[in-house]
């Protein structure tokens, strides 16, 4: 049975208790929370919607003014307009702006919100992959155009040359080309795994419960070879054993992975230190990875979480500009938020949360993308 999180804005408390009780009255799990103005959707702590019910008319503003301000906070949720009375042309002005559907308060039923729930939310997460399918896209076509370019006319340049060294009898040169072409080969094939982790977890939709615990071994694990070389220093002294959350957790996993090898990759000269924090909320799960590293300016901080965003000063440093994109990419998917902390030449501190869900509510979320 799907779950729904729903938003009732309303400044007529009738209307929003008549809402609310007929969508329990509906064969939906509905989950609901109330606005009464604008002003209230500052306060509204979701960050993760499937349907918002807008009331037309609204204490300073109108619906259809607000739509907008509704549809950018929360994108994946279906918007429906409520008001006193049928009007055809409000009903096209509100699809035009980018609701899902519009109702009549005379016509509502329980049957009738069910009915615009199925639809509206279903059609919204369709949408929803479809935009993301599409995103996917134009990075592929960004890697195919930009990010190969180099290394394949690296490729072609050093094969020409290997072949003139060897009819020279150049076999120091030669060495020297294979082990060019060895690099840039590994180049490619390191922006086709990052391209293709990117792109894949879309296919990943199966929700297990794990331990905050497990997700951190399992990081640590897959990176172990790299901890050792780097002589990293990691603290898990902050790691709550009684963690537990439903999530996908090869992907959590990945995330936690991603932002460990990024502390040790952009270290400072000294030693790689580094803490990572597990904690439980009253609603959601908080994890921590702090870092001694050379830190990232306050004006690139948002942009580091962009595809192919690298900040400045991390040029000759190895990567494909894709990890914290993904990392952004599989936080969304759970329902949660990822954000960055820092100061330059002192360190930096990536944080994501994640919403307590059960199994069957991070699985319907899922299906959202």
């Amino acid at each position: 049975m799907d779950d729904y999180a729903v938003l009732i804005v309303d400044d007529d408390d009738g209307d929003r208790k008549m809402l609310t009780r007929l969508l329990a009255k509906t064969t939906l799990v509905v989950t609901t929370q109330e606005a009464r103005s604008t002003d209230e959707l500052g306060d509204v702590e979701a960050t993760h919607l499937d349907a918002v019910f807008l009331d037309y008319l609204l204490p300073g503003a109108f619906g259809l003014n607000v739509l907008e301000t509704v549809r950018s906070r929360w994108p994946q949720a279906a918007v429906f307009m409520v008001t006193g009375q049928g009007d055809e042309e409000l009903a096209k002005s509100a699809i035009q702006l980018g609701a899902a559907d519009y109702i009549a308060k005379s016509s509502i039923t329980a049957a009738a919100l069910e009915r615009m729930l199925r639809t509206g939310v279903g059609a919204a997460r369709t949408q929803s992959k479809l935009d993301e399918q599409h995103r996917d896209l134009a990075t592929f076509s960004e890697v195919l155009v930009h990010d190969f370019k180099a290394p394949i006319r690296a490729v072609s340049y050093l094969v020409d040359q290997v072949s003139e060294d060897i009819e020279a009898g150049e076999m120091e040169d030669v060495h020297e080309s294979l082990r060019l072409l060895r690099k840039s080969s590994r180049h490619m094939l390191e922006t086709m795994k990052s391209l293709s982790d990117h792109i894949r977890f879309d296919r990943e939709d199966v929700i297990n419960e794990v331990s905050g615990v497990d997700l951190v071994d399992r990081a640590m694990n897959a990176l172990s070879q790299v901890i050792t070389e780097a002589d990293a220093r990691i603290d898990l002294d902050q790691v709550d054993a009684t963690t537990r959350l439903s999530c996908r957790a090869p992907q959590i996993a990945q995330v936690l992975q991603n932002l460990i090898a990024n502390a040790i990759k952009f270290c400072s000269a000294d030693a790689p230190r580094i803490a990572i924090s597990v904690q439980n909320r009253c609603d959601s799960h908080l994890f921590e990875v702090s870092d001694n590293g050379i830190g990232i300016a306050k004006d690139q901080i948002e942009r580091v979480f962009e595809p192919f965003k690298r900040a400045p000063g991390t040029t000759g440093i190895a990567g494909t500009g894709l990890g914290l994109a993904t990392c952004k990419k599989i936080v969304l998917r759970h329902g949660g938020r990822i954000w960055c902390e820092s100061t330059p030449d002192k360190g930096t501190k990536f944080a994501f949360e994640l919403p307590n869900r059960s199994a069957q509510e991070a699985t319907n979320l899922a299906l959202v993308g």
